[in-house]
């Protein structure tokens, strides 16, 4: 009996093209995922956070319980048909849509950031983009440097030949616009830059701040930085999901963290998320990691052993030398252990990079843990073959997705209206399915019906059955270069190009996605 899976790698190549960045309003500053390394990554339910539910006229619930249903960890985000009408609403008209890229990770993991200094989006008035909620996930933005994609404002183009460019820099107030100022070591560029930002009318040469001067600046996680790679051991520390870099073994355990009950675990997660120093040595050597998890889970050898075999890892007498093999270790303590090399893991990664002034979007899907890329192999496609002087990931795993507009005899093949009438199709089919499924999934949540029905996502839903209606369905099948595998993304990026400007092959590339079967027995 065979088993057939299918996965996608698509890129996209725009030089003088333009992007822009939508974040669903009320969900700027979070809620962000939170983890343990133990218990499933949860997040406070979107209806109990006020700055969510005060915009939508609803009143929020501080007595819901933080949720690892990710469903419900969605509930009031735009979905893909949502941002990309938004877009055409207000830019349609000069703009038309090329692609479109997730941007998963912002406002929902450390790290990731922007700053945007003015949005095109209805009654969105924010700066600072991150997390800044009120507890220990919140983002200390103040006293970190941040790599950041930069899209300057039209009126420096004639002082800076680029539109699009990578800066370190830092951010010094919120809420409320300012505080934005590159951090440049060597002297001589420092010196440039400070001679055509003297030239700027507004700019002050005593607090350095560019945020006048910017459309956007975006971080992620860099995997290269000025035509340099980064080892994989400098990349790591801003990866706090583990498994996206490690291929770590659900095991059964027993046991309770802080009352929770715990059932299974990602064996060596807990020690490789709490240890930075342990998560670099991983990717290089074996481990020792304690089958005892905290002060009172429990995971024995039998059931260890049993899952290491089933995902093909061999056992071994000595210490592990090579990835996948593993061995029971004892020492003075009489603690049972055991020493793992962890081979990579592979998952899905959308990432933004930049050559010059040409973006290089790309998205490299796949089967969480199963199919896909490593980390290392998505920073040789980005350092290697695209030749990136600075690229970022900016999601993994299920997020990841990326829609093209394809070429047609050297012109873009739909207009805005076109392409988004296919995401509106697609939008209600995949909403559809999920509706179905959240309905299992969540049968003791306060709020019933399915998330359709939800204070946060209904006037949503509704404006999807209602424009799908008008519109009836259409063939999505050739936009979808990486299909996206969930209907609600917070934030997403756009890719146009002005409407009246004809594009040729040779100004724009995009490359279709490649199919991969993948037969298991």
């Amino acid at each position: 009996m065979s088993q057939s899976e299918r996965f996608s790698i698509s890129f996209l190549k725009a030089k003088r093209r333009n992007m822009f960045l939508s974040v669903t309003p009320g969900f700027e500053h979070g809620p962000g995922i939170k983890r343990d390394g133990i218990t499933p990554p949860r997040m406070n339910d979107p209806h109990s956070i006020p700055f969510v539910c005060s915009p939508r006229s609803l009143m929020h619930d501080i007595n819901l319980p933080a949720t690892t249903d990710a469903y419900i960890q969605r509930a009031g985000t735009w979905t893909l048909y949502q941002h990309l009408k938004e877009f055409n609403n207000y830019l349609g008209k000069k703009w038309q849509i090329i692609g479109v890229q997730s941007c998963g990770d912002l406002t929902m993991n450390p790290w990731h950031l922007a700053y945007v200094r003015n949005s095109y989006i209805r009654n969105q008035q924010i700066n600072l983009c991150c997390l800044l909620s009120e507890d220990e996930s919140r983002e200390p933005f103040s006293s970190r440097i941040y790599r950041c994609i930069v899209k300057w404002d039209s009126k420096v183009l004639k002082y800076s030949k680029r539109r699009f460019e990578a800066l370190d820099l830092t951010f010094h107030s919120v809420p409320g616009p300012g505080g934005v100022s590159i951090v440049i070591e060597d002297t001589h560029r420092r010196q440039d830059y400070s001679s055509w930002l003297n030239k700027l009318q507004g700019y002050d040469s005593i607090t350095h701040d560019i945020a006048p001067f910017i459309d956007f600046a975006l971080a992620g996680k860099p995997l290269v930085i000025n035509s340099e790679e980064l080892s994989l051991s400098n990349a790591i520390d801003r990866f706090q999901d583990v498994r996206h870099i490690f291929n770590l073994p659900t095991v059964r355990a027993s046991g309770a963290y802080k009352g929770q009950p715990v059932h299974e675990v990602n064996f060596g997660e807990y020690q490789l998320f709490r240890n930075l120093n342990e998560r670099r040595a991983a990717l290089s050597s074996a481990v020792i990691v304690d089958l005892s998890i905290g002060d009172h889970i429990r995971v024995s050898w039998k059931d260890l052993e049993s899952k290491l075999r089933e995902r093909h890892f061999k056992p071994v007498v000595d210490s592990p030398t090579r990835r996948g093999q593993f061995r029971k270790y004892s020492d003075d303590t009489r603690q049972d252990k055991a020493e793992i090399f962890f081979p990579h893991n592979v998952y899905p990664f959308g990432v933004l990079g930049l050559h010059e002034d040409e973006l290089v979007c790309l998205a490299s899907g796949g089967l969480s843990g199963r199919v896909g890329n490593t980390l290392e192999g998505i920073s040789r496609i980005m350092f290697d073959f695209f030749g990136c002087d600075d690229a970022m990931v900016l999601d993994e795993g299920y997020d990841t997705f990326q829609i093209i507009n394809p070429l047609a005899a050297g012109l873009y093949k739909y207009t805005n209206d076109e392409l988004i009438a296919r995401i509106l199709s697609f939008t209600k089919e995949i909403s559809d399915d999920e509706q179905k499924k959240s309905l299992d999934t969540t049968v003791n949540y306060k709020y019933q019906g399915g998330l359709k029905l939800w204070p946060l996502n209904k006037s949503l839903f509704e404006e999807i059955e209602q424009d799908f209606n008008k519109s009836g369905q259409c063939d999505y099948s050739d936009v979808l270069s990486v299909r996206p595998h969930r209907s609600q993304m917070r934030s997403v990026l756009i890719f146009a190009v002005p409407q009246d400007k004809n594009i040729s092959n040779s100004e724009f590339k995009q490359e279709n996605p490649t199919d991969n079967d993948v037969s298991q027995k």
